[in-house]
C-alpha cells in the first residue's frame, strides 16, 4: 500500500446548476445544488441582494398585480405603471401608487394578464379578460380611459415601426391586426389591417417580438413566423414548425435575440435565422414545474445582472413562487427558489426591475441595500454553492482530507458555514466560519482607541475529519441581514492506494 498526496483547488464555481447529469460525474465548477447566488467574473459567487417594499399600503386591498409598465411620457417623465385588483395606478417613483382608475372597468384576477406597451405619447395595456375587458389608455395626466376608436379586444399588444399591434381576439385566435401609421386608435383607415396567422391549425397566437425595425416575430404555441412591418399590407412567412412558446409572457427581446419558453417547457433563443438550444443540465427543474401554470410565466431581462429570469410556478404551486434565470455571460443556470414570487415583473429605464406581488404591493428586485427579502416578510436569503460527488482520483481508492482553505471576502458581522461528507452522506460535518476582518464592531468599540474591521480578502483554514472514496462540500449562509462572497478553496488530499497505477 502507497499513500499519495495531491492538491485540488477549485477557483471555479461558474459552470452553474447541473441536476441531469450523475452526481459523480459533474465538471468541478458544476453545483449539484445551488440557490440564491450569483456567479461572479472572477469565478466566485457571492448572495444575491434581497428584496425591498416599494409602496407601503397595498393597492386593491391586497389583490394580485395582474399588469405592468414603465411609461415615460414627452417632457420625459418616468412612471411605474400597475394593474392590481380591478384597478390601474401609476408612480412617480415616489413610492406610492396613485389610483388612476377613474371610469374604466377592469376584471379583478391574478390570471387575467394585462400586456403593456407605449407608443408616441401614450401608455396602452390589452388583455386581462377579453370578454369584458377592452384596450385601456393613459397620456400622463388625469385618469385613465378606453383606448378610443376601433381596436380590436386582443389578449396582447406590441407597439412597432410606429403602429399598434393587437393579436388573438375571442373571434379570430390566430389574427394580428395592426392600425394606421401615427395612430393606435385607428384600426379601420388607409394603411390598418390584419394577419390571419397558420389559421385552422388548432393552434392560438401567442405574441410577437420586434428582432428589427420592420422584422416582427410572431409566434403560435407550436409554430413560429415572420412579419415584414415595412410597408403595408406586411408579407407573412412562415420561419419554424413544431417549435414555438407557452405565452406571450414568455417570450424575451434580449439584446435583439428573441429568448422564449416552449410548451414541453424548455428555453429556446432565436435571431429569426435559427433556433438556439440550451444545456440539458436543467432538464429535471423544468419538468418540476406546475404545467397547469406555464401560461403564466413571467419572463424579464436583468440587464443588470445579464440574467435572462423567468418568474415560474413550481410544484404544485398556484402562483409563481420559483425563478430560473440563465446566466447570459457564464452561460449557465441558476436558481432563486425564494424571493422572487412575483406575478409580473418590469425594468425600468435605469435597468431596476419591479416585481408584482400576490399581495397588492410592487417590490424592487435585487435591491443592493438588504440582505433580506421583503416579499417575505423580512426572511433572511439560503445562498448556498453545493459540489458534485468528487473521487479525485480511482474510485476504488480511499481518500483523507485532513484540511481545507477558504477564501472569501470578509464582512463588517456574521458567519458562514463549510459542510461535508463522504461517500454521499451530505453535510455530516459542519465548520462555522467568522466572515469578519480583524478588529471591532461598529457599536461596541471605542472611538480613538479601537481599530475598525473592514471588507477584504482573508483566508480561513479549516481541519478536517473523515474519510471515504467519494467526498462533496456545501458553502452557505442564510443569516439574517448579511452579506457574503466567497471566493475560492483549496485542500490536500491524501489516498491510500493499494490498486495505484505506477
Amino acid at each position: 500500500m502507497g499513500r499519495r498526496t495531491k492538491a485540488a483547488i477549485f477557483a471555479d464555481f461558474t459552470g452553474g446548476m447541473n441536476v441531469d447529469s450523475s452526481p459523480t460525474s459533474l465538471e468541478l465548477n458544476q453545483a449539484l445544488d445551488l440557490d440564491n447566488v450569483i456567479l461572479l467574473p472572477q469565478g466566485g459567487f457571492k448572495k444575491t441582494n434581497g428584496n425591498s417594499e416599494y409602496n407601503s399600503t397595498a393597492m386593491s386591498s391586497g389583490a394580485a398585480v395582474h399588469g405592468s409598465g414603465f411609461y415615460r411620457n414627452i417632457t420625459e417623465v418616468e412612471y411605474m405603471m400597475q394593474i392590481c385588483g380591478a384597478k390601474i395606478f401609476k408612480s412617480e417613483f415616489d413610492g406610492t401608487m396613485d389610483d388612476i382608475t377613474g371610469a374604466v372597468t377592469i376584471s379583478t384576477g391574478q390570471d387575467n394578464i394585462w400586456s403593456y406597451t407605449q407608443m408616441n405619447d401614450l401608455a396602452i395595456f390589452v388583455g386581462g379578460n377579453r370578454s369584458t375587458d377592452v384596450p385601456l389608455k393613459w397620456n400622463g395626466t388625469g385618469n385613465a380611459a378606453i383606448l378610443a376608436g376601433t381596436p380590436p379586444v386582443g389578449k396582447w399588444c406590441i407597439s412597432a415601426n410606429n403602429r399598434l399591434f393587437i393579436g388573438n381576439t375571442v373571434a379570430a385566435p390566430s389574427r394580428i391586426n395592426w392600425s394606421i401609421l401615427g395612430n393606435p386608435e385607428d384600426f379601420s383607415g388607409a394603411g390598418s389591417g390584419s394577419q390571419d396567422v397558420a389559421t385552422n391549425d388548432g393552434d392560438q397566437l401567442i405574441g410577437a417580438c420586434l428582432l428589427a425595425t420592420d422584422h416582427l416575430l410572431v409566434f403560435k404555441q407550436n409554430s413560429i413566423h415572420e412579419l415584414i412591418i415595412r410597408t403595408a399590407p406586411f408579407p407573412l412567412f412562415p420561419l419554424f414548425s413544431d417549435i414555438g412558446a407557452i405565452s406571450n409572457r414568455a417570450i424575451l427581446d434580449v439584446d435583439g435575440v428573441c429568448f422564449f419558453i416552449t410548451p414541453e417547457p424548455r428555453m429556446k433563443a432565436t435571431d429569426g435565422n435559427s433556433i438556439v438550444d440550451f444545456p440539458d443540465t436543467f432538464n429535471a427543474i423544468w419538468d418540476g414545474l406546475n404545467k397547469s401554470r406555464l401560461p403564466y410565466i413571467q419572463g424579464v431581462y436583468d440587464k443588470k445582472r445579464r440574467l435572462v429570469m423567468w418568474f415560474c410556478s413550481n410544484g404544485a404551486s398556484s402562483t409563481n413562487d420559483f425563478c430560473i434565470a440563465w446566466d447570459l455571460d457564464r452561460k449557465a443556470w441558476i436558481k432563486f427558489s425564494s424571493g422572487h414570487n412575483m406575478n409580473t415583473a418590469v425594468m425600468m429605464q435605469d435597468t431596476t426591475i419591479y416585481g408584482g406581488g400576490y399581495d397588492g404591493k410592487v417590490y424592487e428586485i435585487d435591491d443592493d441595500s438588504t440582505s433580506n427579502y421583503a416579499s417575505e416578510g423580512g426572511d433572511a436569503i439560503d445562498a448556498y454553492w453545493r459540489s458534485g460527488w468528487m473521487d479525485n482520483d480511482q474510485m476504488i481508492n480511499m481518500k483523507h482530507i485532513p484540511y481545507v482553505d477558504l477564501n472569501f471576502k470578509t464582512q463588517d458581522s456574521g458567519t458562514f458555514r463549510f459542510s461535508y461528507g463522504y461517500d454521499f452522506q451530505s453535510d455530516r460535518n459542519t465548520a462555522s466560519i467568522n466572515m469578519q476582518q480583524g478588529g471591532s464592531l461598529w457599536g461596541t468599540g471605542v472611538w480613538g482607541s479601537s481599530s475598525w474591521g473592514g471588507t477584504t480578502d482573508r483566508t480561513k483554514l479549516e481541519h478536517l475529519k473523515g474519510n471515504g472514496k467519494f467526498f462533496q462540500f456545501c458553502i452557505r449562509n442564510n443569516n439574517d441581514d448579511e452579506a457574503f462572497q466567497f471566493n475560492r478553496l483549496s485542500f490536500p488530499i491524501n489516498t491510500d492506494a493499494p490498486y495505484a497505477l505506477r
